[in-house]
C-alpha cells in the first residue's frame, strides 16, 4: 500500500470518529481536501493545498474549515513560522509529530535536525495539565551562508 493510500486510511479513521463524537456529518468536499491533502508532501501550506484543489472548485472557505476541522481532530499538526509573514505550515501526524528546525530569519531557509538528548529530556518531562501528544522546537538565527553574505558585506 502506497504512503499516502495509508495515510488516508488512518487520517479517514480519525476524522470519521471525530465527526462522530462531535455529532457533525461527514462531507464529500472534506474527503476530497483529504485526499489531496495526503498527496501532498509534508509539510504543506495553505497556499500549496489551494492550489492542489484547483482542478475540483473547492472554495477557499472550505479549505480552512477543513484545514481547522482536520487540526482539531488530530489529523493534522499546525506549526506557525514568524518569518515576516504569519503563514502556518501543516503536516499530517502520523506517529510522531515531533519536529526540531533551525530557521534562518535571514533567508528563511529551513533545515530539520535531530536530537536525540532533547527528545528525551522533552518526552520524559510529566506536565501536571497536558497529556503530551507531540512537540515542536525552532531555533532561529543567521545560517552559516548569510552569515558569511554578512561578514563579506562588511568587509567591502
Amino acid at each position: 500500500m502506497q504512503k499516502s493510500a495509508r495515510a488516508y486510511i488512518l487520517a479517514q479513521e480519525k476524522l470519521v470518529r471525530f465527526l462522530h463524537e462531535h455529532e457533525k456529518r461527514p462531507s464529500k468536499v472534506r474527503n476530497m481536501v483529504l485526499t489531496q491533502i495526503c498527496q501532498l508532501p509534508q509539510p504543506f501550506t495553505a497556499d500549496q493545498l489551494l492550489k492542489a484543489c484547483e482542478a475540483d472548485r473547492i472554495s477557499v472557505g472550505t479549505i480552512y474549515n477543513s484545514l481547522e476541522t482536520f487540526v482539531d481532530a488530530n489529523i493534522l499538526v499546525a506549526f506557525e513560522r514568524q518569518m515576516g509573514k504569519n503563514a502556518a505550515e501543516y503536516e499530517l501526524i502520523t506517529g510522531s509529530a515531533n519536529r526540531m528546525q533551525i530557521i534562518c530569519q535571514k533567508c528563511g531557509r529551513v533545515t530539520n535536525f535531530t536530537d536525540k538528548a532533547i527528545t528525551t529530556l522533552i518526552q520524559d518531562r510529566k506536565y501536571s495539565n497536558l497529556n503530551m501528544q507531540h512537540f515542536s522546537l525552532f531555533v532561529y538565527g543567521e545560517c552559516k551562508i548569510c552569515r558569511k553574505k554578512t561578514l563579506k558585506n562588511n568587509k567591502e
